[in-house]
């Protein structure tokens, strides 16, 4: 009777389960850690004066943002190192500085209007 069946909780190849590989993960949490600190540089090289320079770096900076965002949800998603995929989607969406911008009109208007253009400074 036992012998025309199939055991389905035997894995193929063996009962150990092979772990995935993290690299993804890694990968989108370092690209989220340097979009940080190029973010960090922008804003002292604003505060510097040079606000085009700044512009450049912070275009830059999203475009990273965004790679690092999507390899963090792919890592998330896939199990490719999870945990380092969900900081990095997390550090990216708050190292973007369309997010920071935004937050800084919302939380502190007066302070954003000082920096703006025309403000004298």
């Amino acid at each position: 009777m036992w012998a025309n069946t199939v055991d389905v909780s035997a894995r193929p190849g063996g009962t150990r389960r092979r772990r995935r590989n993290p690299i993804v993960g890694k990968i989108a949490f370092g690209l989220a850690v340097v979009c940080l600190a190029v973010d960090a540089s922008a804003f002292a090289v604003l505060m510097g004066g040079e606000m085009r320079f700044a512009t450049g770096m912070c275009f830059v900076v999203v475009f990273l943002t965004l790679i690092a965002a999507v390899l963090g949800f792919v890592a998330a998603v896939g199990g490719l190192g999870r945990w380092y995929g969900v900081l990095a989607v997390v550090l990216a969406f708050l190292g973007n500085p369309v997010i920071l911008v935004i937050a800084l009109a919302v939380l502190a208007p007066e302070a954003a209007a000082q920096m703006g253009p025309g403000s004298g400074s």
